[in-house]
């Protein structure tokens, strides 16, 4: 029996002439990397395109900071390129910015998950560069979430944040070149000249760890695919401190605890493709919390939103009123993580999602 293919990103597969003559800009981040580890800036450069920017999202171009950190614009030590930060200043590129360029690629590694704040900045590229006339090159890459069915609340306008720009379900189940073909109908940016790369060899019929045998950080808490698929069931918890979701530990996302209650033995119900046991683990001050360890064994049966929206529930009836009353607990913050502030399920069906695999 043959073996499948090996999926290659997709700035392996960027036509030589979408980019021949132009000034190109790239988004990216450290696992922006070829087929071969090499880092996609590099890539381009060695392959004759004339690269004259570089753009970081959240974390930063080399992916050095915390969650909500601001970055600043820098210039590349070695090639002397202006690195402009989307997670500074500005969360969109101000026209200064696009005068330098006539094509722009973007080019990070995603999670189809509306908090997690990538495809934010897909959506704000994508609307500038439709307001200013610049081609806007997509290179897909696989996402984590891919065979997960779209999940959760769709974004309600008026609780739109950089924390939820994308117009789809909290959880959507899009690579980012599909995120991309979505957004431009829903958001009807018929002037925008918007391109995609899809990855060669990928397939939504192979299984999640052949289409990623290998993982490399897109930030500093996704340091596996791991933290990548629980990452939609936990990170609400960004919002009630009550609850220790092992920020700042290598289990970031994958389990929570508090130092307040002992969460081991919460009465939840079964959960469709996810694995729940109680456990111990430290937290990043080493204190031994007692609690609950998240394990996705089927992602095609995972259903991130409606187990997070359960886990919530079992909380507050464990916990009860101290859990929206704890120090430093934000309520506005945790409407914007779902989008909506009506996030109780059940939630209609949203739009049919682009398939490219």
């Amino acid at each position: 029996m043959n073996a499948p293919p090996a999926i290659r990103p997709g700035i392996e597969a960027i036509p030589a002439e979408w980019l021949a003559g132009q000034r190109v800009g790239l988004v990216a981040h450290p696992a922006s990397l070829t087929s071969a580890g090499r880092h996609s800036a590099t890539c381009l450069r060695d392959s004759g395109v004339q690269l004259v920017a570089l753009f970081g999202p959240e974390h930063g171009f080399f992916g050095r900071g915390g969650a909500g950190e601001q970055i600043a614009d820098v210039s590349h030590a070695d090639w002397h390129l202006p690195i402009f930060s989307l997670y500074g200043a500005t969360r969109a590129p101000t026209p200064a910015m696009l005068d330098r360029l006539d094509v722009v690629i973007f080019d990070l590694q995603t999670i189809a998950c509306r908090a997690y704040t990538y495809g934010s900045t897909l959506r704000l590229l994508m609307e500038a560069c439709a307001a200013h006339g610049k081609t806007l090159v997509v290179a897909d890459r696989p996402d984590p979430l891919m065979l997960t069915p779209p999940d959760g609340p769709m974004l309600e306008p008026a609780c739109a944040s950089f924390v939820g720009l994308v117009p789809a379900p909290f959880c959507y189940g899009m690579t980012a070149a599909e995120t991309a073909i979505h957004m431009r109908h829903a958001l009807s940016l018929d002037a925008l000249d918007l391109r995609v790369a899809p990855c060669p060899g990928l397939s939504r019929r192979l299984d999640l760890r052949s289409i990623f045998p290998s993982w490399t950080a897109p930030s500093p808490a996704i340091l596996a695919l791991e933290n990548a698929l629980c990452f939609p069931l936990t990170v609400l918890f960004e919002a009630l401190p009550l609850i220790d979701h092992a920020r700042g530990t290598p289990l970031a996302f994958r389990r929570i605890g508090s130092v307040h209650a002992d969460l081991s033995q919460l009465d939840l119900p079964p959960f469709p493709g996810l694995h729940v046991s109680p456990c111990e683990y430290p937290d990043r001050h080493g204190a031994i919390l007692r609690g609950l360890a998240f394990e996705v064994r089927d992602p095609s049966a995972f259903c991130p939103a409606a187990a997070a929206w359960a886990l919530i529930a079992a909380l507050e009836r464990h916990l009860g009123p101290a859990l929206w009353k704890f120090p430093g607990t934000r309520p506005g913050f945790y409407t914007q993580l779902w989008g909506t502030s009506r996030p109780a399920p059940p939630w209609p069906a949203g739009p049919l999602r682009p398939s490219l695999y």
